[in-house]
């Protein structure tokens, strides 16, 4: 489940997966859309690096995901079009 581990890198790298497989992106025009380059995002989401906040407040303006939901898989107030999909 999405909230299991909390903040730990690799349940947010799967947050991030699952938000943008849901609203059917690649993983270049899901970071291009937030104002990132892939090469920024893509450690987001391999978890090969923590979520930055700069990071996740350009993700949350772009795509609608909350902080809670990255942070700590909280899917209360995320977009219907994603949370139905989770």
């Amino acid at each position: 489940m999405l909230e299991e581990q909390e903040d730990a890198v690799e349940a947010v790298a799967a947050r991030l997966q699952a938000a943008r497989r849901a609203l059917g992106l690649t993983k270049r025009e899901f970071a291009e859309r937030a104002g990132m380059g892939e090469q920024t995002y893509g450690p987001f989401e391999n978890g090969g690096r923590p979520l930055s906040l700069v990071a996740a407040k350009k993700l949350r303006k772009a795509h609608g995901l909350t902080l809670e939901f990255m942070y700590f898989g909280k899917i209360d107030d995320l977009p219907h079009k994603i949370a139905a999909k989770l």
